[in-house]
């Protein structure tokens, strides 16, 4: 069977679409998941946005939401609005950027799906413990391979020993699944998965040869990725 897709950041191919209509073609296209990424102004409105910070450096959770969506534009939307948009025509896969809203964010996709409907991932080990022990019955995936680009290479190696060899972390967070950075997976942790029988998601896969070879892994059960066109066309060559 050929892995789920999950269309990162509600992705379609196209680059520079407003996230409204970028997030409507994904799901015309027929992905199976379209992420949410989800984080709170200062003013404490949740928005759909990737990056910690705005294109002129001011971090997200620093500004109101006038203030980001007065730089971004169209780019950003609230959560409620993206709801409206994407519940119930899509899986929803839930990407948390920061803590100490766990509990508010799945309230408000519980609102608008059952919790079949959605899945949530962070690589925070108490924001999953947080979501299991107040809505068991939500899958919650641990994030696997942080961008360590600058920091100290003690804590490099440190980061990346314990993202390679996950066990304490799993069992500490009981997350129902591990959402692997692409290198990581590549290295060892699809085989822990396939052993531990924990389902296991890849992110974010974008090169063509990348996808056609996780989409053909039987060990992979979703691909996160920003051309779900091209994972989608792989898909469909493999059930013809």
């Amino acid at each position: 069977m050929s892995p789920l897709i999950s269309a990162h950041r509600g992705s379609c191919g196209p680059e520079e679409l407003p996230a409204a209509e970028r997030y409507s073609r994904a799901i015309d296209l027929g992905v199976d998941y379209v992420e949410l990424d989800v984080q709170r102004t200062s003013d404490g409105v949740y928005v759909n946005y990737h990056d910690d910070a705005v294109p002129s450096g001011r971090p997200v959770d620093s500004l109101t939401f006038r203030d980001v969506k007065r730089e971004l534009g169209a780019e950003v939307l609230n959560l409620d609005d993206l709801l409206d948009l994407v519940a119930g025509r899509v899986g929803l896969h839930v990407d948390l950027k920061g803590r100490g809203y766990e509990p508010a964010i799945v309230h408000a996709v519980l609102a608008r799906v059952d919790p079949q409907g959605f899945v949530v991932t962070t690589g925070e080990v108490q924001s999953i413990r947080t979501i299991k022990e107040q809505f068991p019955s939500v899958r919650a995936g641990l994030t696997l391979g942080t961008d360590m680009t600058n920091a100290h290479a003690w804590a490099t190696m440190t980061e990346r020993l314990a993202e390679l060899f996950p066990g304490p972390r799993l069992k500490a967070s009981h997350a129902d699944f591990v959402a692997a950075h692409r290198q990581l997976a590549r290295i060892r942790l699809l085989r822990y998965c396939a052993r531990m029988r924990l389902d296991a998601w890849v992110w974010t896969v974008d090169d063509q040869e990348e996808i056609r070879h996780f989409m053909a892994d039987p060990r992979v059960t979703t691909l996160i990725t920003n051309r779900p066109d091209i994972a989608l066309k792989f898909r469909r060559q493999r059930s013809a």
